[in-house]
């Protein structure tokens, strides 16, 4: 379960990065402050959210 875990969370960060990367319009209104971007993570047994810094 860890190293599965692992593996998704480093998908997560690879895919928001790549966002900022490919997306200069989204990457800018971040840098201004208009919008936030962030990974998050499901719990499908707790149904929690879990939102990355």
């Amino acid at each position: 379960y860890a190293f599965v875990d692992a593996v998704a969370r480093k998908n997560v960060e690879m895919n928001v990065a790549g966002i900022r990367k490919d997306s200069p319009v989204l990457a800018e209104m971040e840098a201004k402050g208009s919008v936030k971007m962030t990974g998050a993570m499901y719990n499908l047994e707790t149904g929690a959210v879990e939102f990355f810094d």
